[in-house]
């Protein structure tokens, strides 16, 4: 009697503790690819510290790609650490730690891809007819090869649905958003993206007021859907445009039009 009373409490025991052991190995999992991340990281940081120069007054990131293609030992180390996150499945990570991941990978294979067949004017001489690379599949993602378009458009901004996805993306190219001098990390993901929104913004890159009207970055156009709509960019770009800016707008409030520099984000010719 007292047997088939307590049969199903151990039972009960039993499935929470499953869940519980189930529970506690995907955290682990998780863990264990957070730490290979940002160890990996550590040497990303070293070249984005060694060859990001900020250039003023514009507040643009260029980038030392001449210096980089003479370092032997700074080349084996970017091509390294492309290699040590190819043994990393950021499926199993949190999910700040692996917006940071593709991020970092987009960038840094953009560098690489630069780099190697520099000197070049625009990243757009990548490819035919001025496509630039962005379709190539040339990226070990888990065992498969994606493209950069794949890791922008079919895993960021699909899967994780934020307009900020934008400002972490460099695309080696003026008008883009800074390549900023240190990795993109999970545990500071949000203020990071804050301060990279608000430098884009509030520089003439990203917004430019003329008599005529609103001049914005091709992004806001390209990826109208990502902001949900005119009035959803408009709604964007004012809630982190300064003080001066966000008046500036108010006077105007029209988009007049939009434009992109593709001219290589290049420390050597800016």
């Amino acid at each position: 009697m007292l047997k088939s009373l307590f049969l199903p409490f151990i039972f009960l025991f039993l499935t929470l503790d499953n869940n519980l052991v189930s529970n506690l190995n995907g955290y682990n999992k998780a863990e264990a690819q957070s730490f290979k991340n940002s160890s990996a990281d550590s040497d990303w940081d070293l070249i984005l510290k060694r060859y990001v120069i900020k250039s003023e007054p514009d507040g643009v990131n260029l980038f030392n790609y001449a210096a980089l293609s003479k370092s032997s030992d700074d080349w084996v180390l970017l091509n390294n650490y492309l290699t040590s996150l190819e043994g990393i499945d950021p499926n199993l990570m949190l999910k700040n730690e692996a917006i940071a991941y593709y991020a970092n990978l987009y960038n840094a294979v953009t560098v690489k891809l630069i780099t190697e067949n520099y000197p070049i004017k625009s990243i757009r001489k990548l490819g035919p007819f001025n496509s630039g690379p962005w379709k190539r599949k040339i990226i070990k993602l888990n065992g498969e090869l994606v493209s950069l378009d794949d890791i922008e458009h079919k895993i960021l901004r699909s899967k994780y649905l934020s307009p900020y996805i934008h400002y972490m993306l460099n695309c080696a190219s003026i008008s883009c958003p800074n390549l900023q001098k240190k990795a993109w990390k999970g545990e500071t993901l949000k203020s990071d993206q804050q301060r990279a929104v608000s430098e884009y913004i509030n520089s003439s890159r990203g917004v430019a007021i003329k008599k005529d009207g609103l001049h914005l970055s091709s992004i806001y156009k390209w990826f109208k859907e990502d902001f949900k709509s005119d009035a959803g960019v408009l709604d964007h770009i004012l809630k982190h445009a300064n003080k001066d800016l966000k008046n500036a707008i108010k006077k105007v409030e029209k988009i007049k039009s939009y434009n992109y520099d593709w001219t290589l984000n290049d420390v050597t010719v800016n």
